[in-house]
């Protein structure tokens, strides 16, 4: 984090404020950004020592304090669909810059060949004929079902799931309509698996092989796994962007916002409990023993479990809902991420595939994938089995490609991400901390040339080290197994979507809740429209009033869970209240 960013932060800890926000992961600090600006007392609470959380931009000190790391994320991919870069005048304003990658991706093949793949579908089929003719007409046939996807999902992702705005409702409605010819093809896509999908459409592994290397969220044989293709439609739609000066760029941003708006943030200041009196949040208590006051309400950033199973006092929920909070999956997929950072003495060398290509494209820029179909399929296998992949896919770049300033002049800088290594190696994390990171470096160097001989630090990140610095329980960068039966009303668990919770004045945000993880900032807008619309209830008739409102809605829910073709003659819409 920038010198002067790091002076910003409040050197002592307020006694109160209106709204406590607990992390300041992009999420956290896009909703309390959003809250400062309607005016609240807004007060972040980070237990690092610089704010970001995964999306957080820092010197790789000690090992090579010349360079500059993104420590976890690094391409914005979901950021572009949403309306807060305008909301809160992040560009305009407070200099955040970004630009879109394209390609943003390349399928690298040991032959020299590569595929990239272009915002465009058409310049991805151009390129697919290459390989398959019939692969790439399939490309564009695919394209046709998953943009009617985006056009009908992305509006319920922008909302309260529980009470979805009726302009997201209508706008979703209009997607169906729109693209009513292929709800056939659409329901398929959506049940089948991501491996069903992905051999049904297409035979060459130039473009089989990146469809699971870079989306290994679900078991590839799990149903409904499919419709993890529907990032292609937001890559085709929106275009992913990278910020410049890295990730840390966009938190930086959103913390000028906040202090702007009278907001502020303290570090170094884990959370160690809620405080809840009269069955109401009222603050927390961080570590020291220091408390902190909340009059409106606090928001919790990190993982749904680690607040509702680590932070809130045991017995302030029912039993039944403790116990679905405990049960909240962080590790069950079997697949776990890694992050490896490469600080080198000189420049890598692409030129066996950027000649191949002929067309000056830097190959160092896009996230790129150089790993077979086949052993992307046996590296989930294997973690399965507890083992570390003989071979293990994922995406690598070349950070100051990008942004040079990331870097010393003529000297690399090197990411690599994977989902594919074991969640329980039976080995131990020691051991498969170090076969991970040989592996893929070894397997690398055959694409990146340089990546193993021009080393001056490595810093890998597996699973307890993605717990212990960012605070995510099971190492989740997800912080809830991204399945398809923890999505919307079930996510993080039912009775706790939706951004409230059963507790007064406790809220949920983060890559946990409704609706993706990755760098959108959607469940921080999501969630400060939510927590805006209960103060407005609250203000105009009280929190007695707000109450009656919540016991109306459930009981409205749970007469429809009866008998799903009633309804009460004054009970409005959800997002009509």
């Amino acid at each position: 984090m920038p010198e002067e960013a790091r002076s910003n932060i409040a050197a002592k800890t307020p006694r109160e404020a209106d709204v406590i926000v607990v992390g300041s992961g992009h999420n956290g600090l896009v909703a309390a950004a959003y809250l400062a600006k309607a005016g609240l007392d807004v007060l972040v609470v980070e237990a690092a020592a610089t704010p970001g959380g995964m999306t957080s931009t820092s010197s790789f000190a000690p090992e090579a304090p010349e360079y500059t790391i993104n420590e976890a994320s690094i391409q914005a991919s979901l950021f572009r669909t949403t309306t807060i870069n305008e909301d809160l005048e992040l560009s305009s304003r407070y200099g955040l810059r970004q630009t879109v990658i394209d390609p943003a991706h390349f399928q690298l093949a040991a032959d020299g060949s590569s595929l990239g793949l272009w915002r465009d579908p058409r310049k991805t089929a151009a390129e697919l004929e290459y390989f398959s003719k019939k692969d790439a007409r399939a490309l564009l046939e695919l394209y046709e079902v998953i943009d009617a996807a985006v056009a009908m999902g992305l509006p319920m992702m922008q909302t309260n799931v529980m009470q979805p705005d009726i302009k997201a409702i209508l706008t979703a409605a209009k997607g169906v309509v729109k693209n009513r010819r292929h709800l056939i093809a659409l329901g398929r896509w959506m049940s089948s698996s991501q491996v069903e999908a992905v051999e049904e459409s297409f035979e060459h592994d130039m473009i089989r092989a990146p469809l699971l290397t870079s989306l290994p969220f679900m078991p590839f044989d799990a149903d409904l796994s499919g419709w993890s293709l529907i990032y292609l439609g937001v890559l085709s739609k929106y275009g992913v962007a990278m910020f410049h000066g890295g990730t840390g760029s966009l938190p930086n941003a959103l913390i000028a916002v906040l202090k702007d708006n009278g907001g502020d943030i303290i570090t170094s200041s884990p959370v160690e409990q809620l405080l809840i009196e009269n069955a109401r949040c009222t603050g927390v208590r961080v570590r020291g023993g220091e408390e902190i006051r909340a009059r409106r309400g606090v928001l919790t950033a990190c993982s749904p479990k680690t607040t509702l199973t680590r932070l809130l006092p045991r017995g302030v929920l029912e039993h039944k809902k403790q116990v679905a909070a405990d049960h909240i999956p962080t590790r069950k997929r079997g697949i776990a991420d890694a992050k490896i950072n490469v600080a080198l003495s000189g420049r890598i060398d692409m030129s066996k595939h950027e000649k191949w290509r002929g067309d000056g494209i830097d190959l160092r820029i896009a996230c790129n994938c150089y790993h077979t179909y086949e052993q992307a399929k046996a590296a989930a296998r294997a973690c399965v089995r507890g083992k570390v992949p003989d071979a293990i896919p994922g995406l690598a770049q070349v950070t100051n490609a990008f942004d040079p300033s990331m870097s010393p002049q003529g000297k690399d800088l090197w990411w690599f991400w994977t989902g594919l290594t074991p969640s329980f190696p039976e080995d131990g994390w020691d051991v498969a901390r170090k076969q991970i990171t040989d592996s893929i470096i070894k397997d690398a160097d055959e694409y990146y040339k340089g990546v193993e001989d021009l080393q001056v630090a490595v810093r890998p990140l597996v699973l307890p080290d993605i717990e212990e610095r960012f605070w995510a329980i099971d190492g989740s960068v997800y912080h809830v197994d991204p399945t398809i039966s923890r999505f919307g009303p079930n996510k993080p668990v039912a009775g706790f979507a939706g951004y409230r919770t059963p507790v007064e004045g406790l809220f949920l945000t983060g890559s946990g809740t409704h609706p993706v993880a990755g760098i959108s900032g959607m469940p921080g807008q999501n969630a400060a429209r939510t927590m805006l619309k209960q103060f407005r209830l609250e203000d105009k008739g009280g929190r007695l009033g707000a109450l009656k409102d919540r016991l109306r809605r459930e009981r409205r829910r749970a007469a429809l869970v009866d008998d799903p073709y009633s309804s009460g003659p004054n009970d409005p819409f959800p997002g009509q209240e």
